[in-house]
């Protein structure tokens, strides 16, 4: 199985758009009106939440007019964190459910006309090239067993000058099982601070910074309770977590304070 079927099966549930709903309408939102706010934690799917999504944001340098490349974009909370900076987003996601789910948010939130959804590999987009500014990946790299083709897409994509910012779980394979992005090992696609690194180069990015974000998504955990399943406000939580939700979380967030897994944040840059 390629690592794109691999996350279809593993993100694909068919009930991710009556779930949130449900969880919109027990909080007092109105599903086909909302403020990107009204979302909470529930489509930032990452360690550290939405307040990673703003640090990643500061990081790449996101503001009036960026144009983006949301690289799996899931239900499009960071692509509508970035609309809301004046960017115009692209997001490209392999999984239907999140695109077609991504799209009616978007517009739901009068984003619409800056925020466009593909169902796309990664490594193939079709997208013209040289035509952004920057591009994003977060938490994405767990399910990509063709990062070197990722990367060189992304290349191909970004103007030169353009940015990159990778944020990621990085580490070993060998961890306890189930995690939020796999159901064992050979599904898992962790991989080193330099793999990643040597992929980058290969596609000929400068890497210009790395960081481990470790102490603040703990610190994020432990304050706000991120993939606490017993938090009874369902929009705090991330809603694309499917089955056996305590195991997987308890697993990642014990792989992260034990030193196993680092939520990185990786910078490269296109050479001008």
């Amino acid at each position: 199985m390629s690592d794109t079927s691999e996350t279809i099966s593993r993100y694909s549930t068919g009930d991710l758009r009556e779930r949130l709903h449900a969880a919109l309408w027990a909080a007092g939102k109105e599903p086909a009106v909302l403020k990107p706010t009204d979302l909470g934690e529930a489509d930032h799917f990452h360690t550290g939440g939405r307040a990673a999504t703003e640090y990643v944001a500061r990081a790449v340098g996101i503001g009036l007019g960026t144009r983006v490349l949301d690289v799996g974009s899931g239900l499009g909370g960071p692509a509508r964190y970035f609309a809301s900076l004046g960017a115009v987003v692209t997001g490209v996601d392999v999984t239907a459910e999140f695109v077609e789910l991504a799209t009616e948010l978007n517009n739901a939130c009068g984003m619409g006309g800056s925020i466009t959804m593909h169902r796309k590999p990664a490594q193939h987009t079709g997208l013209p090239a040289a035509s952004f500014d920057a591009a994003v990946l977060m938490h994405v790299g767990m399910n990509l067993g063709d990062k070197a083709g990722v990367f060189a897409e992304i290349h191909r994509l970004l103007r030169r000058g353009g940015t990159l910012g990778i944020y990621d779980l990085l580490g070993t394979n060998e961890l306890s099982y189930p995690m939020p992005w796999a159901d064992r090992a050979e599904t898992s696609h962790v991989e080193t601070t330099a793999d990643y690194e040597r992929y980058l180069r290969a596609a000929g990015f400068l890497v210009t910074e790395d960081t481990d974000r470790s102490a603040e998504v703990l610190q994020v955990i432990r304050e706000h309770g991120q993939f606490n399943p017993m938090n009874p406000d369902q929009l705090a939580t991330p809603m694309i977590l499917g089955a056996e939700v305590a195991a997987r979380m308890d697993h990642v967030v014990a792989a992260i304070g034990a030193g196993h897994l680092a939520p990185r944040l990786i910078i490269a840059v296109k050479p001008v």
